[in-house]
């Protein structure tokens, strides 16, 4: 009997963190047998100390593994830890708060400037646990709306007038319009003024993610704020049709450029862009997810038999 790969998934408990680990071990599972076992930064406050004396994280009595993963900086050290104690193959994703020779293995999105290599694997954006839909696109156009950040600046006038473009510059309105967390309470009210015959609001307080992924799939087209880098990738990797909003950068850094770049590439399309021809880029779905689960598979020993 095969008992598939023991993996030990670290969770920081923020939601961006943990759809990337699940959503390549979605992809993976496909791949191999999996017996998954979760668990909580917070039950690992010293994993530093733990991995400098070679030991598991106090009170882990799981199976032993033969993967050990996490997303954000909480879960370096566990993942560090454990790795070390039960030589583990290490899977970091994103840009590690440690050298990267401490991993075994860090996926890595490009516009962090990751230089490929035996343990660094670049990607196209960060991972998701979304995959392209097969269904038809008969759903609304959904527009995302984000808000303010440490890369990006805020001007509710000037973002209202584009939506209103989206909103008013179709021959048969069918529109969602959903805010964030981060969008500003005085944004979110003035969205609520576009609802009307054909247009609706969604707050993210009554949504959560279970709305968000059944729009990606169904939406006709999704209109992201370019703040809202996460976003823009999960509706490319949902399949859909993706427009961005433009939004004041606070700077000009790798953040800032992720917008841009993915319209100069032809991937999205600007709202001059699509005023002046009245469609959206064809999709290019993203498998970010199966293709790093591909290389993960690659390197790891066969599934231990039970």
């Amino acid at each position: 009997m095969n008992s598939g790969t023991v993996v030990w998934r670290f969770r920081d408990g923020k939601a961006g963190h943990e759809r990337q680990t699940a959503g390549l071990l979605g992809a993976l599972a496909r791949l191999r047998s999996l017996s998954v076992f979760d668990v909580h930064t917070a039950t690992t406050p010293r994993a530093w100390w733990d991995w400098c004396r070679g030991r598991v994280p106090a009170g882990l009595t799981l199976p032993t593994p033969q993967l050990v993963l996490g997303a954000g900086s909480g879960c370096a050290w566990p993942v560090l830890a454990s790795a070390r104690a039960t030589d583990a193959f290490s899977v970091y994703l994103m840009k590690p708060p440690l050298p990267w020779p401490h991993f075994d293995l860090c996926f890595v999105p490009r516009h962090d400037s990751p230089a490929a290599s035996a343990r660094v694997a670049p990607t196209e954006g960060v991972l998701n646990d979304l995959e392209a839909s097969l269904q038809p696109r008969n759903g609304p156009t959904a527009i995302l709306v984000g808000g303010p950040s440490r890369h990006h600046d805020w001007r509710d006038d000037d973002l209202l007038q584009q939506i209103a473009s989206v909103v008013f510059g179709q021959r048969e309105r069918n529109v969602v319009i959903a805010d964030s967390r981060r969008t500003p309470a005085a944004t979110a009210a003035r969205l609520r003024d576009f609802c009307g015959q054909g247009v609706r609001f969604v707050s993210h307080e009554t949504s959560g993610p279970a709305w968000l992924r059944d729009t990606l799939h169904q939406a006709a087209a999704v209109w992201v704020t370019a703040d809202s880098v996460s976003m823009l990738f999960e509706a490319l990797t949902a399949g859909c049709p993706v427009g961005v909003l433009a939004v004041p950068a606070r700077r000009a850094d790798r953040i800032t450029a992720i917008a841009e770049d993915l319209v100069a590439q032809g991937r999205v399309s600007s709202l001059k862009q699509w005023l002046a021809s009245g469609r959206l880029p064809a999709p290019q779905a993203l498998a970010e997810a199966a293709r790093c689960a591909a290389v993960l598979d690659a390197r790891l020993p066969p599934a231990v038999a039970g």
